[in-house]
């Protein structure tokens, strides 16, 4: 994916997944779906793992790709309408696949609608199993201070001890040069907070692409942060995904006053894919 190509792909994901939404639900949104910031700040995070497919001298396809060390994740995957059904989907995820293999990737996953047999059918077809969720989660922002010893925009910690070899320190990278948030650390637990959103279009809301802490202390002291970030910028609502099987933070972040929203289905290959199963505090992003 070069940057000539930027606006075919939002143009291209937007068409793709407004035709998606119809097919679902049988109403078709109007305007954009995603953020105008998408495609250059996914390409600035990951730019070996984003790839287009092209026909002629016309992007046709187009998907993303997130590599945090040795776990990465892709989507948005789209293809143009009358480009459909011809393989090029399956094109776009197995280059990825093979790029992030390169690379040292271990686990693989994406997240996708349950209710869409085509989707599950195609990762099904290339290794990848249906049998985790990806939940929401939404909370209003409320009245407090910066918590004393969280550090802004400063060094990132190893975070080897959610997965061996996970590294976030391209998002981290990513968000501070395109100047859409910051990152918040607190010995060894690093939240990302985007108040510039990369992912959706509501401007109301800080996302939350990622925090991992190891204990309740922590997770606390950084979502504490991220809402006077959110605060500071004037927002009223913190979002953020949580792997369903992350019990202990579903449970704090109700605690915290946050609501669950849609589920969606999230799709793994490769080693420990029971990683997100344990007492580490973790929402991530499969978007």
């Amino acid at each position: 994916m070069r940057e000539a190509d930027l606006d075919a792909v939002l143009e291209i994901t937007n068409e793709a997944f407004r035709g998606l939404v119809e097919k679902n639900t049988g109403r078709r949104p109007k305007g954009p779906l995603f953020a105008s910031s998408l495609g250059r700040y996914r390409r600035d995070v990951d730019p070996h793992g984003c790839h287009v497919a092209v026909s002629g001298d016309e992007v046709v396809g187009a998907n993303f790709s997130v590599l945090r060390g040795t776990l990465g994740w892709f989507g948005p995957l789209a293809v143009r309408p009358d480009a459909q059904g011809l393989g090029i989907a399956q094109r776009l995820v197995t280059e990825c696949l093979r790029a992030a293999e390169q690379r040292g990737v271990r686990l693989m996953g994406l997240e996708t609608l349950a209710n869409s047999p085509q989707h599950v059918h195609l990762y099904l077809k290339l290794g990848f199993r249906p049998s985790w969720t990806g939940i929401s989660f939404r909370g209003e922002v409320r009245d407090g201070q910066m918590p004393r010893g969280v550090d802004v925009d400063g060094a990132i910690p190893k975070l080897d001890y959610l997965y061996p070899g996970y590294d976030a320190t391209n998002d981290a990278r990513a968000t501070r040069a395109a100047k859409v948030g910051v990152t918040l650390t607190d010995g060894d637990g690093l939240a990302i907070c985007h108040y510039v959103n990369t992912l959706w279009t509501d401007t109301s809301i800080v996302y939350m692409p990622l925090i991992v802490a190891p204990d309740r202390k922590t997770f606390d002291s950084l979502l504490r942060a991220v809402e006077a970030v959110a605060r500071e910028q004037g927002k009223g609502h913190v979002v953020t995904q949580v792997p369903g099987a992350s019990w202990t933070t579903q449970e704090a972040l109700l605690e915290h006053g946050y609501e669950s929203g849609g589920a969606a289905l999230r799709m793994k290959r490769g080693d420990n894919l029971d990683y997100d199963a344990g007492s580490i505090y973790y929402c991530d992003d499969w978007h």
